[in-house]
């Protein structure tokens, strides 16, 4: 869940600068936020974090996760995750009926997600920012976006990647598409199985440069692992 809805922060086109972002980024309403950096070249994305790096690659179509502390890493293809997406809508499928209304909010076509300029700005990692308040179907919370970085291509692509997916998913992204500029601040939570969940990303730091090659790759010597079974819910 964290992986695909943070892939959902995109942004217009108009540039193609290889882009190196540090954020903090957490998931859950007591987790504390983490510090990752995402470099982003050209139809390629890398998160990297202590302990672990995912790889998405546009043009091969693959998600590769790596495990830095265990050496090994796994590698999905957008085809495959789709796969695990729809096997997990017919497990739900099968839950008790209360159950089942609770879960299914994130899959079914639900109530679409609006987007609205709130007319605040701030200063967020040395750029003037817009508050954008999003609310609908299991989603509320708000984007700040600037229009004073020139955003990479490969935002654009994964836009049109996740409209191609249903349910509120599809919902949320056409409605951050809407957002003009590059997300520098992010807060949304998200109601489903009777609890919430909170992502947020907060960026400390963006600029223009060209990615290590090391980032783009995985390291020497690691073992790739099998997959998990079908019906697993996504990273």
């Amino acid at each position: 869940m964290r992986f695909v809805l943070s892939c959902l922060l995109v942004a217009s086109t108009v540039g193609a600068a290889d882009l190196v972002v540090r954020q903090r980024s957490s998931t859950g309403s007591d987790a504390a936020p983490k510090e990752e950096t995402v470099y982003l070249a050209g139809n390629k994305i890398a998160t990297d974090t202590p302990t672990a790096r995912t790889l998405v690659d546009l043009d091969a179509k693959t998600i590769t996760s790596i495990d830095l502390g265990k050496r090994t890493y796994t590698v999905v293809t957008f085809d495959q995750l789709t796969a695990q997406m729809d096997a997990l809508k017919k497990s739900i499928e099968m839950l008790p009926p209360d159950a089942r209304k609770q879960m299914g909010v994130l899959f079914g076509d639900s109530a679409p997600v609006t987007v609205k300029a709130t007319g605040k700005t701030a200063q967020i990692a040395g750029y003037t920012a817009a508050e954008y308040a999003l609310s609908g179907g299991p989603y509320s919370g708000a984007v700040w976006s600037t229009d004073a970085i020139p955003t990479p291509t490969a935002f654009q692509t994964w836009k049109g990647i996740e409209h191609s997916n249903g349910g509120s998913a599809r919902q949320l992204g056409e409605a951050i598409s809407q957002i003009k500029g590059f997300p520098l601040r992010t807060h949304i939570e998200v109601k489903t199985g009777g609890r919430s969940i909170v992502l947020s990303n907060d960026v400390i730091d963006v600029k223009e440069a060209t990615p290590p090659r090391e980032m783009l790759r995985v390291p020497t010597g690691f073992t790739q692992q099998a997959l998990p079974p079908a019906g697993s819910a996504p990273r």
